[in-house]
């Protein structure tokens, strides 16, 4: 493993570390992601190893490419899918996530002809573990020229779990058949595929959610759980969680209840985290005309959630991201607002007791929507953030090891 130059931060005293000091405490990670690349997703293979996901413009052309990384680095770059109609957008990003050693499936979005605003989910499959990809169709079938995205996927006994808002709902068309009332609001859908690229329980997990935030899904040891930004007829837009069941998705149940009330998708939605039934879910919110960030621990694979925590100092952003460590100890991350016009991508650890360590600075970043959304994820060389990087004249996907700052 090549480790490039160290980044100046903040500096400790043994293992404690202190905001406003200066010493060499984190590591960059060479990343595999060329220029004009934007948009890091990860998940984990069968062996552990997290898989890093990112979208390349090429001219006219968007690309989606992985790579693996291991001990011995990151692997060459694997192309999944391109086109020249799909819809990028700095919030809905794709994704790749393997299912077992041979199936891995992902998925991008593409416009949709004769829409100004419509776009589809669309699906790739691969069944020699990630090397060569197939069109996968599509996990919805109702046609409106509406839009589906913010997609979550996850691997669940050998078939991909696939969670996304959908909004035929709000078709302008009435279709009693496909029951397409016409001006309504976003859906939550859920739906399974096999590795053959067979759909099977096809479901509507929520009548109403937030329009345009991202949704979080995990695999815990009973059962798929998904979280969520909700939304009210009273515009009440907090987090809620659902289980997939024998039956079907179990009824919303909030994970915190903030009491925001917004006329409009903030676009933020939650992250979250399990091991076994052990559940950690972050989030942002802007009640009561405050920024703030919140965590919760589930120890029943998400049948019911703690008292919820505020994390934040200072005016936050948003875009979360959180890994839990095998001792349920977790890391938290999110984008702050400095009183420059700048912002910070900034972590805090939280022990398995829910003890939390300082505030720690990780990267300095564009405050505007280029940045995207930071991603944290666990390897054999250490705790990665990734990032989108606007410094330099290409926008660039870069990863960091922040082991150091933690005192790991």
């Amino acid at each position: 493993m090549h480790r490039a130059a160290k980044i100046t931060w903040v500096c400790w005293i043994g293992l404690i570390l202190l905001s406003g000091c200066v010493d060499d405490s984190a590591t960059r990670l060479n990343s595999p992601a060329g220029a004009n690349t934007s948009s890091p997703n990860a998940s984990v293979n069968h062996k552990g190893q997290p898989v890093l996901s990112w979208q390349r413009e090429e001219q006219d052309t968007t690309i989606l490419e992985y790579s693996v990384l291991s001990q011995q680095g990151w692997s060459e770059p694997i192309e999944v899918a391109r086109g020249t109609d799909w819809f990028v957008n700095w919030a809905d990003i794709p994704a790749v996530q393997p299912v077992t050693d041979s199936f891995w499936a992902a998925h991008y979005l593409q416009r949709t002809p004769g829409g100004t605003y419509a776009y589809d989910v669309r699906l790739r499959l691969s069944n020699d573990g990630g090397r060569n990809w197939r069109d996968a169709g599509s996990p919805h079938q109702d046609g409106t020229l509406t839009e589906h995205g913010f997609v979550s996927l996850y691997a669940n006994a050998g078939r991909l779990g696939v969670v996304w808002l959908d909004g035929r709902e709000t078709s302008a068309s009435v279709d009693a058949a496909n029951h397409h009332a016409g001006h309504g609001g976003m859906t939550l859908r859920a739906a399974f595929m096999d590795a053959q690229g067979q759909f099977s329980d096809r479901e509507q997990v929520d009548r109403l959610v937030c329009d345009c935030c991202q949704t979080a899904a995990v695999m815990t040891l009973d059962s798929p759980l998904v979280v969520y930004r909700d939304r009210t007829k009273s515009e009440q837009r907090d987090i809620v969680s659902s289980r997939w069941l024998q039956d079907g998705w179990s009824q919303p149940k909030p994970v915190g209840v903030d009491g925001w009330q917004i006329n409009g998708c903030p676009v933020n939605g939650p992250a979250l985290a399990a091991r076994q039934n052990a559940v950690a879910a972050l989030w942002y919110s802007g009640a009561n005309g405050q920024s703030q960030i919140f965590f919760s621990r589930s120890a029943d694979g998400g049948v019911s959630f703690d008292r919820k925590l505020k994390i934040n100092k200072g005016r936050a952003l948003g875009r979360v991201t959180l890994l839990m460590y095998p001792d349920r100890s977790a890391l938290l991350a999110w984008m702050r607002e400095n009183t420059s016009g700048t912002a910070h991508i900034v972590g805090r650890f939280i022990s398995s007791n829910n003890e939390l360590g300082p505030i720690l600075e990780f990267v300095q970043v564009s405050p505007k929507r280029a940045s995207g959304f930071p991603k944290l994820f666990l390897s054999d060389v250490g705790t990665v953030l990734a990032w989108t990087d606007q410094s330099d004249v290409a926008p660039r996907v870069r990863t960091l090891i922040v082991d150091e700052l933690l005192g790991k």
